[in-house]
């Protein structure tokens, strides 16, 4: 029986309302009527009280045996009046916040200013026009940075409001905080004392050297937990509740300076940030890669492999943060959560259909024919009758049975910028032209790395495929029973950049 039954049982067996066992107590009817509802505990001189009321024993109140001893608190610390430390306890408990949305804001400040740079050092003003309303453009990295930096200061204001009020509050009042196994007293000079439960707690924050006690009516206790006998107990303790929050930097008290363990909260966190930031700029990445750096291939090699890197080190300063005893298991996880789905979209993109190779080599129109023929195709020139602009050339290679058609589009190099355009919605007219057929379909395959797309598809009875890049669209739809012929034509060619055909 818990004990506000047991109160009640003995209330009534002894024929006491409510208002009067609380006349009996110099205390309200609320707190006899919370005790009764396990809302709150009595204190300590209450409890003894009782038992002179009830007459009996307060192990038997509590619902314990005779031989059980009155519990005792497992710590009972003074909260902290001194303003310079109550200022300290909040910053530590607000900074991994602070230091997430600051991070978020300088990423995509980052991204925005390097495709400013972009539009204005490698496009045409027509092709920035483009560019600027399309996924390039920087006015969507500059005002995601301007919604969290604004995020970052309404987070500001609210921190130091909370600040103030918590030092206000240790201001008028000189309270201490007594822990037990699952209520809380908080006594004061000149009044009741007060037991709650954990769960009737609004937030209990542990932070690197205090604890941060947040009721439901808005007030705050700040606590420095090193004045306990065991820390380490009263964390495990607390630890239990459910509205318990974890901002700890160190697993284990530590006297690291200010400036330290700022430093140290900041590369943790910006680096963990930085590592999911990397999902959402993989594409991006890629896109100026392929749009930007043609040469040399060691720099194109380079910027390919900056996220692996971000990623490894997450994972290598997680481990060492753990060693040193600092919390960081979300960058060991995060880490070689990046690596595991790295490696599977290169693995994706390097095996399962025509692939991304890091090559630097044009297609041209000759090439084209010369490797044709040389595979016993015949060569037709196809330019008369299509629209679109800046191309120059347009061939269609056939095998002698003529089962299928291998369509090459060339366009103009002295205008790549604008071409890009173009080229990029013949390759659109192809994909809907494939995608309109009145069959059953089946994706085979897509890439989209910025200007370089793939696509290709295995239906019931035909095979297409259609690439992209900077010069030139190729594009073939043939019969099912064609594909490997056309995997076989297309093995050894290396096509614009940055595509091949592999074959196994």
């Amino acid at each position: 029986m818990t004990f506000g039954k047991n109160l009640q049982k003995l209330r009534k067996e002894k024929g006491l309302s409510q208002d009067a066992l609380a006349n009996r107590l110099y205390v309200t009817r609320q707190s006899v009527s919370q005790w009764e509802n396990d809302r709150t505990m009595p204190s300590v001189d209450l409890l003894l009280k009782l038992s002179e009321v009830f007459d009996t024993t307060v192990d038997a109140m509590l619902g314990k045996a005779e031989t059980e001893s009155i519990p005792q608190p497992t710590a009972k610390i003074g909260i902290l009046r001194n303003k310079k430390d109550i200022l300290t306890a909040m910053r530590y408990g607000y900074s991994t916040v602070r230091v997430i949305l600051i991070s978020l804001a300088a990423l995509f400040a980052g991204t925005g200013l390097l495709t400013v740079y972009v539009e204005n050092s490698v496009f045409s003003p027509e092709v920035t026009a483009v560019a600027r309303t399309d996924f390039l453009g920087a006015w969507q990295s500059f005002a995601a940075a301007g919604l969290f930096f604004a995020a970052w200061a309404v987070f500001f204001i609210i921190a130091f409001a909370d600040a103030r009020r918590a030092v206000g509050f240790a201001g008028e009042h000189n309270c201490s905080l007594a822990f037990y196994h699952d209520h809380i007293v908080i006594e004061e000079e000149g009044a009741e004392p007060l037991s709650l439960f954990y769960t009737n707690i609004g937030r209990i924050t542990e932070t690197d050297g205090y604890f941060i006690i947040k009721m439901r009516n808005g007030a705050r206790m700040c606590v420095d937990k090193r004045e306990a006998e065991d820390p380490e107990e009263l964390s495990k303790l607390l630890k239990g509740a459910k509205n318990y929050l974890d901002r700890r930097l160190y697993k284990a008290p530590s006297r690291a300076g200010s400036v330290k363990r700022s430093l140290v909260r900041f590369f943790r966190d910006f680096l963990f940030v930085s590592t999911l930031f990397m999902y959402t700029a993989f594409t991006f990445i890629f896109a100026i890669v392929t749009a930007v750096v043609t040469e040399p291939q060691a720099l194109r090699f380079l910027i390919f492999a900056a996220p692996f890197f971000i990623m490894l080190s997450e994972t290598a300063a997680g481990t060492v943060f753990a060693i040193v005893g600092i919390k960081a298991k979300r960058m060991i996880i995060a880490g070689c959560a990046g690596l595991v789905f790295l490696t599977a979209a290169a693995f994706v993109a390097y095996g399962s259909v025509p692939v991304y190779d890091l090559q630097n080599d044009r297609m041209t129109s000759e090439r084209f024919t010369g490797y044709m023929e040389s595979h016993g195709m015949t060569v037709e020139d196809a330019t008369v009758g299509r629209q679109e602009l800046f191309l120059t050339k347009c061939l269609k290679a056939s095998p002698a049975d003529k089962s299928y058609e291998i369509l090459f589009l060339e366009f103009d190099s002295f205008a790549p910028k604008q071409s890009l355009f173009t080229a990029y919605a013949a390759y659109g007219d192809m994909l809907n032209d494939i995608r309109s057929q009145p069959r059953q379909t089946t994706r085979d395959g897509y890439l989209d790395l910025g200007f370089n797309r793939l696509y290709s598809e295995i239906t019931n009875n035909r095979y297409a495929y259609v690439s992209l890049n900077e010069f030139s669209v190729f594009y073939v739809d043939a019969p099912l029973e064609a594909k490997d012929d056309v995997m076989r034509t297309l093995g050894d060619l290396r096509l614009a950049t940055p595509y091949e055909i592999k074959t196994e």
